[in-house]
């Protein structure tokens, strides 16, 4: 069984590309992508995201190597795949992947956020998968969403933070 000990403090994204504005309160997700060798050293990243004030943010490996167990070329992925998703609401459906891609860990959280757009409540609804996801609800704390504006008395909002972590072989040309 390949155990992929894998963590996003390896990745670094430009600050001001994304403290820029606070996350949106609708349905988003954004994704890093990172290229590697069969023997676990970074190649390289890039970073992915519907949120238009977040496009064009570049990525770099900051960390080492990721260690994969048992460490072989055949055994191990060329591409491992951290992604978020945020659904407003209700609870996700099925965290769809494409055709060829293995999924290695998944967690759910379910968030408050108050009016402010600060996570007020967390906790996590679903976990699946032995990847060593290191974000949970105290990032998620950290997050800064989009404030309504409502009065203090106002109803907080619910949503759900899917992370996701899912490897594929690629082809390096």
């Amino acid at each position: 069984m390949l155990r992929l000990i894998v963590s996003l403090s390896l990745v670094a994204l430009p600050a001001a590309a994304l403290a820029a504005a606070p996350l949106p309160s609708d349905a988003w997700w954004e994704k890093i992508i990172i290229r590697m060798t069969g023997a676990g050293e970074a190649q390289g990243c890039q970073y992915q995201t519907n949120r238009p004030a977040a496009s064009g943010a570049d990525c770099k490996v900051v960390g080492g190597s990721m260690s994969a167990q048992p460490a072989s070329t055949s055994d191990g992925y060329t591409a491992i795949t951290f992604e978020r998703r945020f659904n407003p609401g209700e609870a996700p459906g099925d965290s769809a992947i494409q055709q060829g891609e293995k999924l290695l860990g998944k967690k759910v959280l379910a968030l408050v956020i108050d009016n402010a757009g600060k996570v007020s409540g967390c906790r996590v609804v679903d976990l699946s998968g032995d990847t060593g996801l290191s974000y949970g609800c105290e990032e998620a704390a950290t997050e800064q969403f989009a404030a309504t504006g409502a009065p203090a008395t106002a109803r907080d909002r619910h949503g759900f933070l899917t992370i996701l972590a899912y490897g594929h072989n690629e082809h390096v040309v």
